[in-house]
């Protein structure tokens, strides 16, 4: 079955505030539509309100595979493929208005109390980052790391059980690639000056404590490895004031020359850093 035949979990658009200067839809906005789909399956699943409140997230995938834009339709297919002691295993299949699939998140969470077994779907998981790449999350591990985020969790950044949310978590990650870049060599500002800009293909996310509204979080990132045209780092975000891990995470990403939209070698002084920060 495909998944254009799975059901609608959520239906919305692209508004101007969900895209970055990247000129497309930014990844926090992603997977905060990809949390209201993912509520949509437990609810068509037959969960209440109060059920799904005690629905925990434990992990997410998420595979970028075509830029959403401003005033994009966006439509999400959802259904279970996998459950066992109330443990679920569900993927969500992004699409824009011409029916193209842009992105896929795997969710996995705990708690999912169904009388029953949900009808299962296939779905095979693509190559990339696997559960695991994330790395282990201490600080003790986070030698050569920097800390790239250090703020405090707002009340409109929490779930209703009043914990930093999915979507929370992902703008930290997103406003911590600017520092990536600029460990690499690469500044927005110089992006810009090239025409060149970035763009994540693959995020694989392990999630821990959930602090919540007051709480001070910072955001220890590290690069993991490089090929010819993609760099994999690491973000670990964690309790400020305990150093509980809050969030881990695998991410690979690429250049794209702004004009073509097309993926590029990483450039010279990129490749360079990071052989220079993996050491």
């Amino acid at each position: 079955m495909s998944a254009s035949s799975w059901p609608i979990v959520y239906r919305g658009y692209v508004n101007p505030w969900d895209c970055d200067e990247m000129g497309h839809m930014n990844v926090q906005f992603h997977l905060a539509k990809a949390s209201e789909g993912f509520e949509g399956l437990l609810a068509a699943l037959g969960l209440d309100a109060g059920a799904r409140m005690r629905v925990k997230v434990a992990r997410h995938r998420i595979r970028y595979l075509k830029e959403m834009h401003v005033s994009d339709l966006v439509r999400i297919h959802g259904a279970p493929v996998a459950f066992h002691d109330g443990r679920m295993s569900a993927v969500l299949d992004v699409r824009n208005g011409h029916d193209e699939t842009c992105v896929t998140v795997e969710a996995t969470a705990d708690g999912v109390a169904l009388s029953m077994a949900p009808a299962l779907v296939e779905f095979a998981s693509p190559d990339g980052l696997k559960p695991g790449d994330e790395g282990e999350g201490t600080l003790d591990a986070a030698s050569g790391f920097c800390e790239t985020i250090r703020n405090i969790v707002r009340a409109d950044q929490c779930d209703r059980d009043g914990g930093l949310s999915p979507r929370g978590v992902m703008a930290r990650f997103s406003e911590a690639q600017g520092h990536l870049w600029a460990m690499l060599d690469a500044p927005r500002a110089w992006q810009r000056e090239t025409n060149l800009a970035t763009a994540t293909l693959d995020y694989q996310l392990r999630y821990g404590a959930k602090p919540e509204a007051g709480t001070q979080v910072k955001l220890m990132t590290g690069i993991a490895g490089a090929s010819a045209k993609t760099i994999r780092f690491r973000h670990w975000l964690f309790d400020a004031e305990t150093d509980e891990l809050v969030a881990a995470a695998a991410g690979a990403a690429l250049f794209i020359d702004r004009a073509t939209r097309k993926a590029i070698a990483l450039p010279p002084q990129v490749a360079e850093a990071a052989r220079r920060l993996i050491g």
